[in-house]
């Protein structure tokens, strides 16, 4: 059971990611659980983070 937790919290993390990636505003969250919430954030801050040293080079 905690592997398919952990599967599906890091799918949550994916999909954040690829929104930030896409241009995506962190308020089209389709997640209300914290956890997932907190997942998908986390990626979708990974994306932007990524994006804004991808322009400094």
């Amino acid at each position: 059971m905690k592997r398919q937790k952990r599967d599906r919290l890091s799918r949550a993390q994916t999909r954040g990611y690829q929104a930030g990636l896409e241009g995506k505003s962190r308020e089209t969250c389709p997640y209300s659980s914290t956890d997932f919430r907190e997942h998908w954030i986390g990626g979708w801050r990974e994306a932007k983070t990524y994006l804004q040293g991808e322009h400094l080079l």
